[in-house]
């Protein structure tokens, strides 16, 4: 079983209660990895305090990263390195014993506040190109994406064929790859499509956004997510995709289902769970 979680924390300090919330999402989610973002290296240090417990031998470790993005491993991960960074992104090689090794690339992508959406779309193009080479690299394409895209799914940069070609449903990406003009694209599948909408208890997005006096306006968006290619769907189950709402009985919203940035942040934190 391999776990992943992602939590873009929004800058919250550590006398915040973040710490705890942190700590407690990994251990309901039994997380091998915590990806965070926003996070500061004294609410770092103070999770993986929290995480290894006096007197035990050390569960966690910090992944150091030249990117953005924080990362703690698990010590059943017998071996995991930063193979290829950006200051958006980390992409890691993870070996462990008696199990696939699997890539994961850890992104916090350049802000909707700091950039246009089509400046984001040809980040996340650039993105992809490097999480393929990665790939040719290390001989696998065992890869999970996992974190905060600025982007929707059906933006280009995530949905179109140059970019991460992340596509909604398992048959399709069993396809594996799809040719536009003359080139081959290998897909990703994205399965953050399921949240939207109300036809679950879940909330529609992982960010939710007042549009003010704009004319096209979403509400919810699904900027935090998890994509996994095609060669890992035979260890993906209905429920492998998860937008975390309480943690350790803590409600990280309101009535409205809408982010409570005062008792934790303003995005949901991701879950990511395959049976590899």
């Amino acid at each position: 079983m391999f776990c992943a979680v992602f939590w873009n924390i929004g800058g919250k300090p550590a006398n915040s209660g973040i710490v705890r919330l942190i700590a407690g999402l990994q251990r309901q989610e039994n997380a091998d990895v915590i990806v965070l973002a926003e996070c500061s290296v004294g609410v770092l240090g103070s999770v993986l305090r929290a995480l290894n417990l006096p007197g035990h031998p050390p569960e966690f470790a910090v992944l150091p990263t030249t990117s953005r993005v924080r990362v703690l491993i698990r010590r059943t991960i017998t071996q995991c390195h930063e193979f290829s960074r950006h200051e958006y992104y980390s992409i890691l090689r993870l070996r462990r014993s008696n199990r696939p090794q699997l890539i994961v690339a850890a992104v916090h992508m350049v802000s909707r506040l700091e950039k246009e959406a089509s400046h984001i779309d040809r980040e996340l193009e650039l993105f992809a190109k490097a999480v393929r080479h990665a790939e040719v690299d290390v001989g696998h394409d065992r890869t999970v994406v996992i974190g905060d895209l600025n982007a929707h799914p059906f933006s280009e940069g995530i949905a179109g064929s140059v970019g991460l070609h992340g596509v909604m449903s398992r048959r399709v990406a069993g396809r594996v790859e799809r040719q536009a003009a003359h080139r081959k694209y290998p897909f990703f599948f994205n399965p953050m499509w399921q949240f939207y909408g109300d036809a679950t208890v879940r909330p529609a997005g992982t960010y939710y956004r007042e549009p003010g006096g704009d004319h096209t306006a979403y509400y919810w968006h699904l900027f935090d997510q998890a994509l996994l290619r095609p060669s890992l769907l035979p260890y993906y189950r209905d429920d492998s995709a998860c937008i975390v709402t309480v943690i350790g009985g803590t409600p990280l919203a309101g009535g409205d289902l809408i982010p409570d940035r005062v008792v934790a942040s303003d995005h949901f934190p991701i879950r990511i769970r395959l049976t590899c």
